[in-house]
Formats: structure tokens, sequence, C-alpha cells
């Protein structure tokens, strides 16, 4: 399995990077896309035994707090990892505060306009905006090499809209968040999306999966996800799609290997 989102420079892990890829590896989970979502992580350098696809982004929580400087950051880093990705980038609608959909959109358009200049693929969040986002990507979507729609919680209705029905290179990642008993739209959409194009991931370590085990670090902290709750991902949504969970475990590998291949 292939983690498809996670935040290996996230500051809370980063002491523990080694129990993080071992109890990975042991539950099946060979290698991941690690994110970034600010400045500060993007010089980081990650050093463990796991099959690490970076992706370098502003996320658009940070849109309103970014150096005058970031873009060149950005694009410096991204000439020294020429198989690095653009994420994690996008529009949100969770926080809200005072002209963050405008700045958000600003720097979004930075960096699409980035990644089809470099020619790279790109890593897209946008909880609770998505019909935005959609808008956003068109004029580009047919310019950048892939897009990955990560932690994908929308109607599946939405699955028609144009900019997805037209596009032949975006793929799809459901997060843990589609084990909680209380999730509505998200079973119906993971038991819907293109079985070609689906990805998962656990968004690490946020995202803590119902029923999943805890990266804890030391005591009194809310419990951290691991990339090692991913097989509990796959097997609800395998159940969701009526398949085996070994199926779709293959299945979603080498839909992570079809993506990656696109760099």
């Amino acid at each position: 399995m292939i983690d498809a989102h996670l935040h290996l420079r996230d500051r809370r892990i980063r002491s523990c990077h080694a129990r993080f890829v071992r109890e990975a590896l042991e539950a099946g989970v060979t290698g991941c896309i690690a994110c970034t979502a600010v400045p500060e992580e993007w010089d980081i350098e990650v050093d463990c035994s796991w099959d690490v696809t970076d992706a370098f982004g502003a996320h658009p929580w940070a849109a309103g707090v970014l150096p005058p400087d970031w873009a060149e950051h950005l694009r410096e880093v991204l000439l020294r990892h020429p198989g690095a990705l653009v994420g994690e980038i996008g529009v949100d609608g969770i926080r809200r505060v005072h002209d963050c959909g405008a700045l958000q959109r600003a720097v979004l358009t930075r960096q699409l306009e980035l990644a089809v200049a470099l020619g790279r693929p790109v890593v897209l969040h946008g909880a609770r905006a998505w019909v935005h986002l959609f808008h956003a990507i068109e004029p580009y979507l047919k310019r950048l090499p892939a897009v990955l729609l990560h932690g994908v919680s929308f109607s599946r209705d939405l699955l028609t809209h144009p900019v997805l029905r037209s596009a032949d290179r975006v793929w799809y990642s459901v997060s843990g968040a589609v084990c909680s008993p209380d999730a509505k739209t998200l079973p119906a959409l993971a038991a819907a999306l293109p079985l070609d194009r689906l990805l998962l991931e656990t968004d690490s370590p946020d995202m803590f999966p119902v029923g999943g085990d805890p990266l804890v670090l030391g005591s009194g902290v809310s419990p951290y996800n691991s990339p090692a709750n991913l097989p509990r991902v796959c097997a609800t949504v395998a159940r969701l799609r009526g398949i085996p969970a070994q199926e779709l475990a293959e299945i979603t590998a080498s839909n992570a290997r079809a993506f990656l291949a696109r760099r």
C-alpha cells in the first residue's frame, strides 16, 4: 500500500520518524507522498528507510502569513528536488478569516503557475470549498501533468462537474474520515469514485480514524494518526465497494504509481 497523503515534516512527529516508518512498514505500507504546508518545512531534510515522494507547497491556511519571498523560496526548493510534487495547495472553507478567500486564491494561482512552468503534478486541498477549487484549477488542468484531490469529501453528484467529467489526469484520495460511523456523503463518494483513479491516505498525524491505533507521543496529548492505520482505511473502502481489501490495496498502490509516473 502507498499512503497518498501525509505530513512527514510536521513538527509534531519529527522526533519519531523511525517509529512512524517502522510501524507503517509492519502494516504493509511501503511508501508515501509527504506533503508540506508552510515554508519552514520546505528545507527540512528527511532521511528514513521508506519510499518517500516529496511535495512542497503552501497550504491555504498559511495564505495570510507567508513571507514576501515565499514563491521564490518554493521555486528554489522545487528545482533542488526535481522529482517533487507541488502540494499541499488549494482553497479551504473550514477556517474563515477576513479576505482569506481572495488570499487563498492568489496563493493557489501562483503555485499552479509554478507547477505548470516546472511540469509538476499537484496535490490539492478543497475542504468545504470543492466547487471553488474546481473553478480555480480549470484554466490550468490541461497544462498540469496530473492532479490529486486529497481527502475528497464532496457529494457524489459533483463527480459530474465538467472539470472532473472531462479530466483525464485527475486522481482522488480517500482519508480515514470514511471510517467514521457519522460520515454521510463520503461513504457514497468512496463507493462511486473511478476505481482506476482511487488512492488511499491517512493525512497523518491528523485525521485519526475511528478504531485506529494512535501514535502517542508522551502523555497528555491527543492521539496522532499514523500511516499504520492505512489498512483500516483500505478495509472500509473495500467493504463499501464490495471487493476484497487485498485487491483494493493492490489496485490503489498501482494507481498511486501511475499518478507518480506523471512526474
